[in-house]
């Protein structure tokens, strides 16, 4: 049983860590670490030596994944981030005329599974799926999901257009979920060589294209 826990709190002022034990009575709060950066996700990996996994936005730099030691915190960027994927013509209309914010975000890291140690998945703003072989060192697009025949059709939500959720099967390592606003949740039994849409029986919202297997 774990004897420490820790919260990884993002802010728009930086990443703050808060470790208790598990009585949870009084809570060490260290940080704000990243300062000038604003922390949309954060998470701790613990599948082998602790690292915590970041994404970080700037107003000037964009958007960074970022990663360091639990023991240590120093922070290193990513050496190569991925292209992030477009919005379709029609969402990024859409998103302008509503005034949705279209800038790049990392809204989600994601551990793989816990036979490698090394994977890391990400999620982002506009809707994409990146993978990363080395600890987040370097990060390469899963494009079985990222070109999906129904890309097309999917629209920002009212928070921007994001691969917001990732869950991988703890049994299959090759199967995995994610979600997407607003254009529902796939799901890979390969490994995310293929995706195929899983929305029957989920209500679409209102105004949702017709005729696609991203919305049902």
């Amino acid at each position: 049983m774990a004897r420490r826990v820790i919260l990884s709190v993002g802010t728009k002022r930086g990443l703050f860590l808060l470790e208790s034990t598990t009585g949870r009575k009084r809570w060490k709060v260290t940080g704000p670490l990243l300062k000038g950066w604003s922390i949309p996700y954060a998470v701790i990996d613990t599948r082998s030596a602790p690292a915590v996994h970041v994404g970080a936005s700037h107003y000037a730099f964009g958007a960074s994944a970022q990663s360091a030691p639990l023991r240590s915190l120093k922070f290193k960027a990513a050496e190569r981030m991925p292209e992030f994927p477009k919005l379709n013509p029609k969402a990024a209309k859409f998103a302008k005329a509503c005034g949705i914010d279209v800038s790049p975000k990392i809204w989600n890291i994601t551990p793989g599974p816990a036979k490698r140690k090394r994977v890391l998945y990400m999620g982002t703003a506009p809707a994409g799926l990146f993978r990363s072989d080395d600890r987040g060192k370097t990060w390469e697009p899963v494009t079985g999901l990222n070109k999906h025949k129904t890309r097309k059709d999917w629209n920002p939500g009212a928070g921007g257009q994001c691969l917001h959720s990732i869950q991988i099967d703890p049994q299959n390592e090759k199967r995995m979920w994610t979600a997407i606003s607003a254009a529902g949740a796939f799901r890979t039994d390969d490994g995310g060589e293929t995706w195929k849409t899983i929305n029957p029986g989920v209500e679409s919202y209102v105004g949702a294209p017709e005729g696609t297997d991203a919305y049902t």
